[in-house]
């Protein structure tokens, strides 16, 4: 992908419609423009409604499921369903819905520097001599994520995603983007791209190098150089099954809310899909 691709993916929009129009209150549905420029084929995003709890046994829903992605070639349509909506979640897995993922929300309401570990590391923002060490990094280190725990969706295109993810935060940033990297230049030990909105830093994207055990230090001085900017909380989404991260949470006394079931619904005539 070029500079200029790059450019054009940051003003991306998702347009939703209603998925049905003669049933506008099962799902809105709108295509992901900047996954489609990655993976070269179109995948779409489903925002669930309230008269899907209603649906009966036919195959409607599927149909127009189906429908859609004919019409749009999309191979893939990802929902999320509150994880205690087990009815909803048992309507999607009978329309063909398949569980990919469980993510919970994860808060660090008081940003406190006193209640960070005594310093024996220090993270930097990220310079360009990082910058393939940290793309090297996103196309090895990431497990998980609805991409990567999709047993269909080719992993290469998964860990493309991050790659550019990350191309897009060193070289076109939001305001309020920042890159920090752990290690000297030229000899990454681990990333962080935040994204800082008045108070609040969102952990967007880190890893350490695979094999690196300064994880917990990462994330830690990440903090520290957030609260130096401003931030007083700290949000971020997980996968529930990234045991090793949530760990690192708990200890710096992050708290976990708002759980959700993450699925993947597979066009039938799919043909990018394992």
């Amino acid at each position: 992908m070029n500079a200029l691709s790059d450019r054009k993916m940051n003003s991306f929009q998702a347009d939703y419609a209603p998925l049905s129009d003669s049933h506008g209150g099962w799902a809105s549905v709108a295509l992901l423009p900047w996954d489609e420029a990655i993976f070269g084929f179109p995948v779409a995003d489903l925002r669930l409604g309230p008269e899907l709890q209603k649906l009966n046994e036919t195959n409607s829903f599927p149909d127009a499921l189906a429908d859609y992605c004919q019409r749009t070639k999309s191979e893939l349509v990802s929902t999320r369903v509150p994880a205690a909506d087990t009815a909803l979640i048992a309507v999607l897995q009978r329309a063909g819905f398949v569980y990919v993922d469980f993510s919970v929300l994860t808060t660090l309401a008081h940003l406190k520097p006193e209640s960070l570990p005594t310093p024996r590391f220090s993270v930097r923002p990220a310079e360009t001599a990082d910058h393939d060490a940290i793309y090297q990094t996103c196309g090895t280190a990431f497990h998980f994520g609805r991409y990567h725990t999709d047993p269909r969706f080719p992993r290469e295109l998964a860990n493309r995603r991050y790659v550019h993810w990350m191309r897009r935060a060193l070289n076109y940033p939001d305001p309020g983007d920042f890159v920090f990297a752990l290690g000297k230049p030229g000899h990454l030990t681990g990333f962080m791209h935040v994204a800082l909105h008045e108070d609040n830093a969102d952990l967007r994207l880190g890893a350490a190098i695979p094999g690196s055990p300064l994880g917990y230090w990462l994330y830690a001085e990440t903090l520290r150089s957030a609260y130096a900017l401003g931030a007083r909380t700290v949000t971020t989404s997980i996968s529930a099954a990234n045991s090793r991260v949530l760990q690192i949470y708990s200890a710096l006394c992050f708290q976990f809310s708002s759980p959700e079931v993450v699925l993947h619904w597979h066009s039938p005539d799919a043909t990018h899909l394992v």
